[in-house]
């Protein structure tokens, strides 16, 4: 019998509920400002986890009142905040926003916020609007943001008020969490800047020497990061080194990585450097079987290593498309190899002791050897004949810069640029690029001055000494100084201007592909004669020409009947080959040689 009466309560529950719910719907219809019933209706809703109907009413009170009282305030805080917790961000929006237009203060302006900032909409445009509807000190409210918003997740508010504290006011004990928001957007190059010129103000902080090692991982310098972690730690009272830590989950390193780097710099003495480190290794298995090839052969060298080596003579790089692999090789004379560079595109002796390659790994253009520096964000660069001077290109095209032998950028120009190949002038002393479309400019190397601009139907356009030249879209060449057509054998794809009045062409491939072959001309200028010097030559659909012309010497890269890849050194006024490198059946590519 009482199990029945139990079972009949049970069901009634629900009836008395709804019963209650509509009594206190229909009193708050009447009287909006009935906060008792209000807070008992929102009550029932938030027990029976109802969310939907308690934020549809909590946003119907607050539209419907012109003036909020302070018995209501508290509950209305309370539901925006129940919401978020509860990933209701929208109806926290709508409501915060309210609630901001009826009574704007900081606390009113820190929901909002907040609401943005869980919906994942927020922006520096909407704090500064907020700020601006206060009639308070702005700093101070900025202050107030920046303290209040330290644990939200996402931390883009918090990352967000730092920047503008420091961009807009100049408040310097900011520049940790900004730097920090620096990071989390990938402008790794602002960081290591800010990093760099603030190194005084923030060399009494671990953080500094945390956010320097964190850099110093994204790029690949392990040792170097552990040495920064090991200076922070030392300055540490044990409060920031596992926020720092959280902050690789910002750059792409392998787990594996992370996980050593973890257990290193958390050792405090030998002995837990070696518990931490053969935990790592009872953690990764594999490792016994790595470490026992490794065991085997030498330590690779490194690029400084390679370069102080005599006997290179020779880069290019190696491309393996099934594995999607590609790196630079560096060979002697006679084509064995001396050392590699991972993951790299393209390079270049800068001189005997000086290397540029664009990586891959560490996202820029990277010098490296008796002069280094490093260039965040670019995957373009060219080098001038006389290799004392180096164009480099943003990644999305947007500015190109010229850096001097120094390794200082004496000139940047903002502009919409295209991927066609950079032409310098013979002597170096300019340089014509693609601005877009069918626009070419030809720009002074020292000032940065357009010279020339040429706006004509042109697939690329090369200089001489005193005239300029172009490639139209039917393969002819054309002298747009003398405004006269040059009577090649055969249509052009790419061309450029070598020594003794001649100019070196590929002819137009019967298929276009990524990797074309067809033939490599020479034609005279001062004759006439048009000579083929190589019949299967490759050439890649890239911003630089696969093709490099110095002095007398052609690079290039020929296949031959059985397909095998070889690279070929040329002296094009005798047709001499003077190096030859080991077939392959990888593709190779981007020949230079080492200069005297």
């Amino acid at each position: 019998m009482r199990k029945i009466v139990f079972v009949i309560v049970l069901m009634m529950v629900p009836f008395v509920v709804l019963g209650q719910v509509e009594e206190l719907k229909a009193k708050i219809a009447e009287n909006p400002l009935d906060v008792e019933s209000l807070k008992a209706l929102l009550e029932i809703y938030y027990e029976n986890y109802e969310l939907e109907n308690y934020g549809t009413t909590l946003k119907e009170v607050i539209m419907a009142v012109d003036e909020i009282p302070e018995a209501m305030y508290p509950l209305i805080e309370e539901g925006i905040e129940k919401l978020l917790e509860n990933a209701y961000s929208d109806y926290a929006e709508e409501i915060s926003e309210i609630l901001f237009d009826l009574r704007p203060d900081k606390n009113s302006m820190l929901l909002y916020l907040k609401s943005l900032n869980s919906g994942w909409v927020m922006s520096e445009e909407a704090i500064r609007q907020s700020v601006n509807r206060l009639s308070e000190d702005q700093i101070e409210i900025y202050e107030f943001l920046h303290a209040e918003s330290v644990d939200l997740y996402p931390v883009d508010l918090h990352l967000l008020v730092s920047r503008i504290l420091v961009e807009d006011f100049g408040e310097t004990d900011y520049l940790i969490p900004y730097i920090v928001g620096l990071i989390d957007d990938y402008d790794f190059s602002t960081a290591r800047s800010l990093l760099s010129e603030n190194s005084e103000f923030l060399s009494s902080s671990p953080m500094y020497y945390y956010l320097n090692g964190i850099l110093d991982l994204e790029i690949g310098y392990y040792d170097d990061a552990v040495e920064w972690f090991l200076q922070g730690k030392s300055r540490d009272d044990g409060t920031e080194i596992y926020e720092a830590l959280s902050l690789i989950e910002y750059i792409y390193i392998p787990e594996y990585v992370t996980d050593l780097f973890t257990a290193i710099v958390l050792a405090n003495d030998e002995a837990s450097l070696i518990s931490n480190i053969q935990e790592f290794v009872l953690n990764y298995e594999e490792l016994s079987w790595i470490f026992s090839w490794i065991s085997r052969v030498p330590e690779p060298m490194k690029l400084a290593e390679i370069l102080s080596d005599e006997e290179t003579a020779v880069s290019y790089n190696t491309v393996n498309l099934d594995f999607e692999k590609i790196n630079i090789g560096f060979y002697d004379a006679y084509a064995s190899l001396r050392g590699t560079v991972s993951s790299a595109l393209y390079g270049q002796f800068l001189d005997a002791r000086t290397y540029v390659y664009i990586s891959e790994k560490m996202d820029g253009v990277i010098v490296e050897g008796e002069r280094e520096a490093r260039f965040d964000g670019c995957d373009v660069y060219s080098l001038s004949p006389n290799r004392d001077r180096l164009l480099i290109m943003d990644t999305w095209g947007e500015s190109i810069s010229m850096v001097d032998s120094s390794m200082d950028i004496i000139w940047t120009l903002s502009e919409e640029y295209s991927m066609v190949p950079v032409a310098w002038s013979p002597d170096g002393s300019k340089v014509v690029v693609s601005t877009g479309g069918d626009y070419f400019s030809v720009i002074d190397v020292e000032s940065g001055q357009v010279i020339e601009s040429i706006e004509s139907f042109y697939d690329l356009v090369f200089l001489s000494l005193d005239e300029t030249y172009a490639v139209d879209y039917d393969g002819e060449i054309v002298n747009l100084t003398k405004e006269s057509l040059i009577d090649t054998d055969a249509p052009a794809f790419w061309a450029a201007y070598g020594n003794n009045n001649k100019i070196i062409y590929f002819e137009y491939p019967d298929e276009y592909s990524d990797f074309s072959y067809d033939s490599l001309h020479v034609y005279d200028l001062s004759t006439g004669e048009d000579t083929v010097i190589a019949y299967n030559v490759m050439f890649m659909d890239a911003p630089v020409p696969s093709v490099k012309i110095e002095g007398d010497f052609v690079y290039f890269t020929e296949k031959d009947a059985l397909g095998m890849h070889r690279v070929i050194v040329m002296d094009y006024i005798t047709n001499e080959v003077l190096f030859e490198s080991l077939p392959s059946e990888d593709i190779i590519i981007f020949p230079d040689v080492r200069p005297e």
